[in-house]
């Protein structure tokens, strides 16, 4: 295997570089969409995968939601929604609603709406 030979200048050229991307990705997470309380996981029922959500404010099929603290929050988009087992496109706050959600949830946790 050949061994590469660095120079001063490529290596100062490489610590801006990677100085340059840190410094976007921070302005990146500066400038995140806002979050929008919607409401709160009551129950998380782990053989469907659905998440039963009480709503504070209302939410559509198509919506992208976030569930959860930053540090654990999964976002995903709503597929479909039901309330007592019929689906629905749209529900209103006060409603509650089942929604298919990839990863388990914890019961709790607050519901965004990322606009």
């Amino acid at each position: 295997m050949k061994k590469k030979n660095y120079d001063l200048d490529s290596l100062i050229k490489a610590q801006e570089e990677k100085e340059q991307r840190m410094a976007r990705n921070a302005n990146r997470l500066d400038s995140e969409p806002s979050r929008e309380p919607v409401g709160t996981v009551e129950r998380y029922f782990s053989k469907l995968g659905v998440a039963a959500i009480k709503l504070e404010s209302g939410i559509s099929v198509g919506d992208i939601i976030e569930i959860g603290d930053r540090e654990e929050a999964i976002r995903q988009r709503i597929q479909s929604m039901q309330i007592e087992r019929k689906d629905v496109s749209t529900a209103e706050a006060g409603e509650s609603v089942g929604i298919l959600v990839r990863c388990p949830v914890k019961e709790g946790s607050n519901v965004y709406k990322i606009a």
